[in-house]
């Protein structure tokens, strides 16, 4: 199994935390979704546009959908937080992925489940994760902490 750097322990752990998540029985509002979704584990990788550097982090695919992804993650992050995904699945291609998420919850003391809505899409053919700059500037735009740690010149001047 191909996995970005991710143990064999790792991935045991994930894997078994997804089978344990997946064995719930939802509640009868969980399932909000227009779009069915399909159990996914996979590794992926994921930038994080509005912290410093605007890292990349591995996370693991819990389901995907036409419309979006849940993953497992060790970053907290919050409700409306642009993210991109990089992928090299099924595609000739590999692509870039904008989403907003939607949610993110504790499944494990050091574990957050993460939802994401798709935004938009882009192909990598060269596989470098370099982030379009109109994404930059769609994050900046529409994440208020993006924006809070962003200082802004036309301010600074005075």
């Amino acid at each position: 199994m191909y996995h970005i750097g991710v143990s064999r322990l790792e991935i045991t752990r994930i894997q078994k935390i997804i089978a344990e998540l997946d064995a719930q029985v939802p509640a009868l509002d969980a399932d909000r979704r227009i779009h069915p979704r399909i159990d996914f584990s996979h590794p992926m990788w994921l930038n994080l546009p509005a912290d410093p550097g605007s890292p990349w982090v591995r996370v693991y695919s819990r389901n995907l959908s036409t419309g979006g992804l849940a993953f497992l993650t060790r970053k907290l992050v919050y409700n409306g937080q642009y993210l991109i995904i990089a992928h090299e699945l099924n595609e000739k291609c590999p692509q870039l992925v904008l989403c907003k998420t939607c949610f993110c919850r504790t499944v494990e003391l050091d574990i957050m489940e993460v939802g994401l809505a798709f935004q938009a899409v882009e192909a990598d053919p060269t596989n470098v994760r370099r982030v379009p700059p109109d994404w930059t500037k769609l994050v900046l735009q529409g994440d208020w902490l993006a924006r809070r740690a962003t200082p802004n010149p036309a301010t600074n001047s005075l």
